[in-house]
């Protein structure tokens, strides 16, 4: 399957700073709960459909390190998608496509809920937000809550805190991700083993993604 999808990621969970996955290490006290946001920019396409606009969060659990790890996921997507649209970005960010896409199969485990969600990214100079509830639509009813701020971490002259080459620029075909902080990170999602958090203080990053693959699948 074709697809063309660039844009903006925001990573946070509840491991210190900063987050072992990014250092292919096993997670603080060897279990970690976060979610992966991404924004994707005007012009993104799947097979041809237009998905640019929209949001995708990944929710998960884990124990171990999360490659070798139980891994439970729950994928929200934007409420504003169509039920093309919506499918097809399931199937991607649950890493079923072929291509960069499917590294991301090894870090989801099991999906168990893919629903609709009203998700609102925000950021400025100061810092940003990402709000993730209930669509009044969803088919599921204990989609929950995650809500989560924070603030890029900065060195004593203003620089920020930036990491190359990292456990995880490669399944983001990222060049580069930078540090930061949660001023407050909160998980509501029932349908996941342990994805119940308030916290803060804890480890974020924020970077850009690309995904690109011009291969059409091989049927099985």
């Amino acid at each position: 399957m074709v697809y063309s999808l660039t844009g903006v990621f925001t990573e946070a969970c509840d491991c210190t700073l900063i987050c072992p996955c990014w250092l292919d290490d096993a997670p603080d006290e060897d279990h970690c709960t976060g979610l992966f946001a991404w924004q994707l920019d005007n012009g993104a396409s799947i097979d041809g459909v237009g998905v640019g606009g929209l949001s995708v969060v990944s929710v998960s659990t884990h124990s171990g390190g999360r490659r070798a790890g139980a891994t439970s996921t729950a994928i929200f997507v934007s409420h504003a998608a169509t039920d093309d649209q919506h499918a097809l970005l399931a199937e991607a960010f649950s890493g079923r496509l072929d291509g960069p896409l499917a590294d991301l199969a090894g870090v989801s485990g099991a999906v168990l809920v893919t629903a609709p969600a009203r998700i609102e990214v925000t950021a400025d100079t100061a810092g940003w937000h990402v709000f993730v509830g209930r669509a009044a639509d969803s088919p599921f009813p204990g989609t929950g809550l995650v809500e989560v701020t924070g603030s890029a971490v900065s060195f004593d002259e203003g620089e920020p805190l930036a990491l190359a080459n990292t456990a995880l620029d490669k399944e983001l075909g990222s060049g580069g991700v930078v540090a930061h902080r949660t001023d407050a990170l909160a998980v509501r999602v029932p349908a996941l083993p342990g994805a119940y958090l308030d916290v803060r203080g804890r480890s974020a990053m924020r970077g850009r993604f690309r995904y690109a693959h011009a291969r059409t699948r091989v049927p099985k």
